[in-house]
């Protein structure tokens, strides 16, 4: 068979296989289709774990004939009765701000949002029934302080409350992250798949690898950024107008503004832009951006390894409009001026919301946590309780020590999951 007859069937398989998710899909409650039916629109955009957490969920819904589905249903159509959902301006299409506002403004809001969860734990139970076993990765989640960014060794890690094992680096801090990223180095050498290893970077700290990777640079996405934070701007205080804006911003042509390492790649123009206009300050501060990026990063794509580098960003300036996206380097003719110990701040709270987030994930039970201080030559091992014994309690190791670890840690296997 020719790559081209080859390909065609696989196209027209892929098609058959989606027309069936929306026969599924029209089953559903009306208040639980938008999201499905939004992923199923930007399938091409969906990185491989989400697809095939999608498909987990459908063969999850397709497990039940037709009486026990209904009576699986039947709590949320009487709810959706009861709240006149059908009355509603709602869309069907894709989650919009106006369906969040409608749904949140009901008085049974509290109960809709239990059925929602008890409908998703039946589906997902019955799916993870018949799911076959699978071996479980490990990974590891790195998060670099750079040198530029003032920390004391005794106190970096104060506020994180003993969550993780505190490790003096002797030698040089950046080394860590060089010796995991050698081009030999199992960290690299793994799966083809670009969404399995992310290089999330404030400025330009990370050194390149050849392997398939997502690599996103805050500094090289400026000149989008501005771009995009213009547009933002013009949205009005209408939620229905605002759903239309940014439904509109997400389908602008941004060719000419992407830099040229991520010119062909549509999933991480999607993932991007998710992320500048999902808000939490990605538009306004590089630290903001690489905390969220990694946030999301390991929540739609469940990488087997996640670098996330913070930087130096500028004092915010007076009189400016931080608060409702102002571009201050455009709005204040006061010069930058570098804040170090913000920064420091910044990065070191963000560096925890970065663990947090992959903490909420069954995938942490086999996460090894690695935050690295570099100004501080002190580094942050956080590990579940199954790999605790593993690192035996050392207060100090050297950077190839603490990689080593870590690449060993990768190379591990810890069994098997249903």
């Amino acid at each position: 068979m020719s790559a081209g007859a080859s390909k065609r069937m696989h196209v027209s398989g892929e098609a058959g296989e989606l027309d069936s998710y929306r026969a599924l899909i029209k089953r559903l409650p009306v208040t639980i289709r938008p999201a499905f039916n939004g992923q199923l629109a930007g399938w091409d955009t969906l990185f491989p774990f989400e697809r095939q957490r999608f498909r987990d969920l459908m063969r999850g819904v397709a497990s039940f004939d037709a009486p026990k589905f209904e009576a699986l249903i039947a709590p949320l159509r009487q709810l959706e009765n009861k709240m006149g959902v059908q009355g509603w301006n709602f869309s069907q299409t894709n989650d919009t701000m106006e369906n969040a506002s409608l749904l949140a403004r009901s008085a049974d809001y509290p109960e809709w949002r239990n059925q929602v969860q008890r409908f998703y734990s039946t589906i997902q139970n019955s799916a993870h029934s018949t799911a076959p076993a699978q071996a479980q990765q490990s990974r590891i989640v790195v998060a670099i302080l750079p040198k530029c960014l003032p920390f004391d060794r005794s106190t970096v890690w104060k506020s994180w409350e003993n969550l993780g094992i505190e490790v003096s680096i002797e030698g040089e801090a950046s080394h860590v992250a060089e010796h995991l990223l050698k081009q030999e180095s199992p960290v690299l050498s793994q799966e083809p798949d670009p969404s399995d290893l992310w290089l999330i970077d404030a400025a330009s700290g990370i050194s390149a690898v050849n392997n398939p990777a997502s690599i996103l640079n805050c500094a090289a996405l400026s000149a989008l950024r501005e771009r995009v934070l213009a547009e933002v701007n013009t949205v009005p205080k209408s939620i229905e107008v605002t759903d239309q804006t940014l439904a509109a911003i997400r389908a602008h042509n941004w060719d000419q503004w992407w830099p040229p390492e991520l010119k062909s790649d549509p999933l991480l123009h999607k993932f991007v832009m998710d992320v500048y206009l999902s808000g939490n300050g990605a538009l306004i501060f590089s630290n903001a951006f690489v905390q969220w990026a990694a946030n999301e990063a390991i929540r739609r794509a469940r990488p087997r390894v996640l670098f996330a580098r913070f930087g130096m960003r500028a004092k915010p300036k007076p009189f400016t409009g931080i608060a409702i996206f102002e571009n201050q380097q455009h709005i204040s003719a006061l010069p930058d001026v570098d804040d170090p110990q913000g920064s420091a701040l910044d990065a070191v709270v963000l560096a925890r919301y970065i663990l947090l987030s992959a903490q909420r994930h069954p995938e942490s039970e086999q996460t090894a946590f690695l935050c690295v201080a570099e100004s501080a030559r002190s580094a942050y091992l956080v590990l579940p309780d199954a790999l605790k014994s593993t690192w035996n309690n050392q207060k100090s190791a050297t950077p190839e020590q603490i990689a080593q670890y870590l690449i060993n840690h990768l190379s591990a296997r810890t069994g098997n999951h249903g």
